[in-house]
């Protein structure tokens, strides 16, 4: 090698070095700050109604299936069409969030629809973050926790378990 270029390389190299120490620091200072996240989520009643002359309905109660299914068969769902049947399911709406370790997080939740809603949020350890409580139709409320730890924080409703629950994965 040639003395010039060895003269660059010792200039070169040292500032080289103290931009990838800043930008590795940079790096493990963004995944430790902690931000406040907000997501609006709606607890919510899909329902699907048809005839027996379109589909037969199903020969299982889906209400025996699961907390979070509901069902009015023919003559129930509409007195005035003795044909007519009703499925519905309870859910929160969005299902799936992301946020990282370190963010606080709040839902800020309104049902629409049922009359009562047993919430809670446990964490990545199984442990509540949120204890369970009760939210009713038609009111606005927020739950606030620390995702302090990594993986998946649930949402549920124990009154429409399993259909009504969500996932926040903390990254």
């Amino acid at each position: 090698m040639n003395r010039r270029f060895r003269a660059i390389l010792a200039v070169v190299t040292p500032i080289l070095l103290l931009l990838v120490v800043a930008a590795w620091g940079a790096g493990a200072g963004a995944a430790q700050r902690s931000t406040a996240v907000e997501f609006a989520v709606t607890g919510a009643e899909l329902k699907g109604t048809t005839t027996i002359a379109s589909l037969a309905p199903p020969s299982d109660d889906p209400a025996t299936l699961s907390d979070g299914y509901r069902y009015k068969g023919p003559g129930d769902a509409d007195p005035a069409d003795p044909t007519k049947w009703e499925v519905s399911s309870y859910v929160w709406v969005p299902s799936a969030m992301t946020v990282f370790q370190g963010d606080t997080v709040s839902l800020r939740i309104f049902s629409v629809n049922g009359d009562k809603h047993e919430v809670w949020v446990q964490a990545p350890d199984g442990s509540e973050v949120i204890r369970e409580q009760e939210l009713n139709r038609g009111r606005d409320y927020t739950l606030t926790f620390a995702a302090s730890q990594r993986g998946y924080y649930t949402l549920v409703c124990t009154t429409h378990d399993p259909t009504m629950t969500a996932v926040i994965t903390a990254l």
